[in-house]
């Protein structure tokens, strides 16, 4: 008997590596400062014999108040997530538990409480460098734990037999080298085995779509650099630091080919803001843009299936460019998308909210969690109805914005000499695009960018469009495309400030071509109309300057990205759709496998005739049922994995092997019956049962309704009543069958 040594060291390090995890996924390094300092602390104080167990009592009381503190973080709301509350909770509790330990029973409390924060740490991330953390936790929890179990039974030994028989030494010396090797070896086994059963579970058990135990993962909100309401203030801004975080990753294509080398820069339309408040506050706030009709009050809401591909105008256009966008959960309702919008498809089901005014999309409730959705659009936006004349009729415009716009060097001159200002305010529009192109090109070339606001202080109740004009002559892009858009509007130039993301060809991923669009791509541009369509205007000064990295740290950030990318849609996003296409991938594979196979059989099968034989009867009678035997497994085997997974169709896979094969060969109609619905959206929720399902139908027409319940009262008495069908019911079957989808088919099967 001996002690086991390498057990603290193992739980130190699984303690470490558990609020590691766990800071990562709820972004609190100072969480991980406390409980990385304490856990220190409490290992240099046992290895050092200076660690006394805290007081029962007052580990009781810290607790209470631990509680408390979290009780009151969760019922006042805030940033964090009711899941990440209890981590912190847990993180807490494992320290006091951590400074009273005195017996096993403490240490297996530590293991069970790092277990629970990292479980919600999992629930609140899908970090690819969490996720790799989490399989090294994994392995070294297995490995904490054997070693667990083998202290508690020395501790057990050692307690009934305080002294032991006279031990052999060079046995007792050979026994703790050989323990680390073993418990190594071990815990290899297992990990090894426990891996091999997750992959399976992982790949034909996964989860469903929104009926989890904890329900869909809720990330938190990314928070936008300028926000994505449907106002923008200016006041409000001190200064604007940059921001990393991946907001979206965009695959974009050309009509269908993918795009792989980008020419250019890729606007995102978040928001479209066609009124300035000026100073009067009574719109919401003074001097500030917002949207003259909300999307939802100048659209219908729209419920969009899974994979659904929707029109959202009237237009029969073309698209230009397909964009496959996969969206983090930003805290606001909008989906980014290339200007000109024409159609949608979401990956799942989604109600949404398109202005065909402005062309903005919108979710119907605000993005909690990530989502990949499809838009096509044109090159240009062509709005159903032309918009409004007077340009920016309800802006409050300050008269130095408009004489600012009336300069000569500001909106240009025509070939008369005449100003171009003048055109527009006549009611003659054929200049506006030109003096557009003037603005846009005066702010570019006299203008500073910066982020760097601090002095905003000192415009008291000046307007804020009107000094960056006259005075400060630099600001971010808000103020640019602010005050480009006010000075249209002022020459009865319909225009608006755009909110949303741009990305430079040095934001493109050539590792997996895709876009990664990050917080600090925010930008606002203006759309100018100009007589048949909407034109992008972008007056910003200094876009794209971005400090010089070396190419191998850029090298390594865009294949990490990747990584992170695929992780997220092919690991985190895996669901029971990916899981169909995966087993349809696999059959496909299989079937051409045996197809080869079966050629190269029959290859083989000619030489050794010509060569050996000569051409024999014998020698096809042996190739023929070698033939036979080998199509005769492979035609075995696929049928037993047909049959099984019909039966977890069914309902039947709990059964044994010979009574599921037995029941699916009777029960197929009703399979049959469920792909039909199923095709028709009306999946059986998992929760009801087969003649609850029917009873649930009453919608559905009558005719159709009466044959799906007496095709399920006949399914019980097969189930349940020993009831067989012979083949010419089961033709009769399905024939019904079929009668229900024509019914479905004609489109009477869902009320409007």
């Amino acid at each position: 008997m001996y002690d086991i040594r390498q057990f603290r060291p193992a739980l130190y390090a699984l303690l470490m590596l558990g609020v590691t995890g766990f800071a990562l996924a709820a972004e609190a390094p100072g969480l991980w400062i406390l409980a990385a300092g304490a856990i220190a602390l409490n290992a240099w104080l046992v290895k050092t014999g200076r660690f006394s167990p805290l007081p029962r009592s007052l580990a009781n009381l810290v607790t209470l108040g631990a509680m408390g503190i979290v009780a009151l973080e969760i019922r006042g709301g805030g940033n964090s997530t009711i899941i990440l509350s209890v981590g912190q909770f847990i993180v807490l509790l494992q320290l006091i538990k951590l400074y009273e330990q005195r017996a096993n029973r403490d240490y297996a409390q530590l293991l069970v409480l790092s277990l629970l924060l990292m479980v919600a740490a999992a629930i609140s991330t899908a970090s690819l460098l969490f996720g790799l953390m989490l399989i090294l936790y994994v392995f070294l929890s297995l490995h904490c734990c054997l070693l667990f179990h083998l202290k508690v039974e020395a501790d057990q030994a050692r307690a009934a037999y305080p002294q032991p028989a006279a031990l052999n030494p060079a046995m007792f010396r050979q026994d703790p080298q050989d323990l680390p090797r073993s418990m190594r070896r071990l815990t290899a086994l297992i990990s090894l085995s426990g891996v091999a059963m997750a992959v399976l579970v992982f790949l034909f058990f996964p989860r469903g779509s929104g009926q989890q135990f904890l329900g869909p993962m809720q990330l938190r909100a990314s928070e936008a650099l300028t926000g994505f309401n449907d106002q923008v203030g200016f006041q409000k801004v001190a200064q604007i630091t940059q921001n990393d975080d991946v907001v979206a990753r965009v695959e974009l294509y050309d009509q269908d080919q993918k795009v792989t080398h980008p020419t250019g820069a890729l606007l995102l339309r978040g928001s479209a803001l066609d009124v300035y408040s000026g100073n009067d506050g009574a719109a919401g706030g003074m001097w500030q843009w917002s949207r003259s009709q909300s999307v939802e009050q100048g659209s219908q809401a729209q419920d969009v299936f899974a994979d659904a591909n929707i029109s959202l105008t009237d237009n029969p256009e073309r698209a230009d460019w397909r964009q496959v966008i996969s969206l983090q959960p930003t805290g606001t309702k909008k989906l980014f998308a290339m200007p000109g919008v024409l159609r949608f498809s979401p990956a799942r089901d989604m109600r949404i909210h398109f202005s065909q005014r402005d062309g903005v999309l919108e979710n119907d409730t605000i993005l909690l969690q990530p989502i990949q959705y499809t838009v096509w659009s044109m090159d240009h936006f062509s709005p159903e109805t032309p918009p409004n004349s007077a340009g920016g009729s309800e802006s409050v415009i300050d008269p130095a914005v408009a004489q600012y716009a009336r300069r000569p060097e500001v909106c240009g001159r025509d070939r008369d000499g005449k100003l171009l200002a003048d055109y527009p305010m006549s009611g003659n529009h054929s200049f506006d695009e030109e003096i557009a192109t003037n603005i846009e090109h005066y702010l570019r070339d006299n203008f500073t960018y910066t982020m760097d606001l601090t002095n905003i202080g000192s415009l008291g109740n000046r307007d804020p469009m009107a000094a960056f004009l006259t005075d400060f002559r630099k600001g971010h892009c808000e103020y640019f495309a602010g005050a480009m858009t006010l000075m249209c509007q002022s020459l009865n130039i319909p225009a608006r400030l755009i909110v949303g993301f741009r990305c430079e060809p040095d934001d493109f991923n050539s590792i997996g071509n895709y876009y990664v669009v990050k917080q600090s791509d925010a930008h606002a541009w203006c759309e100018v109309y100009t007589g048949e369509k909407w034109e992008e205007f972008d007056p910003t000064s200094g876009q794209g300057i971005q400090s010089a990295g070396a190419e191998f740290l850029s090298g390594f950030k865009k294949l990490f990205d990747y990584m992170e990318f695929k992780w997220a849609s092919s690991v985190v996003a895996y669901d029971t759709g990916s899981r169909r296409n995966l087993i349809d991938v696999l059959s496909v594979q299989m079937d051409q496998s045996a197809v080869r196979g079966s050629q190269s059989l029959s290859n083989w099968a000619d030489a050794f005739q010509r060569q050996i034989i000569s051409p024999t009867v014998l020698s096809c009678v042996i190739t023929g049922m070698i033939s036979l035997s080998f199509l005769a497994v492979c035609y075995f085997l696929m049928e037993r994995w047909r049959l099984h997974r019909l039966a977890r169709r069914i309902g039947i896979a709990s059964l044994s092997t010979p009574e599921q094969f037995r029941l699916v060969r009777q029960l197929g109609f009703y399979d049959e019956l469920l792909r039909v619905l199923e095709r028709h959206r009306i999946p059986r929720p998992q929760h009801l049962t087969p003649l609850e399902f029917s009873q649930s139908l009453t919608y559905l027409p009558a005719s159709v309704y009466d044959d799906i319940y007496r095709l399920t009262k006949l399914f019980y008495r097969i189930r349940y009543g020993a009831e067989t069908v012979a083949v010419p019911p089961r033709r009769h079957l399905a024939s019904v069958i079929h009668r229900i989808q024509q019914s479905l088919e004609s489109g009477n099967e869902i009320p409007e």
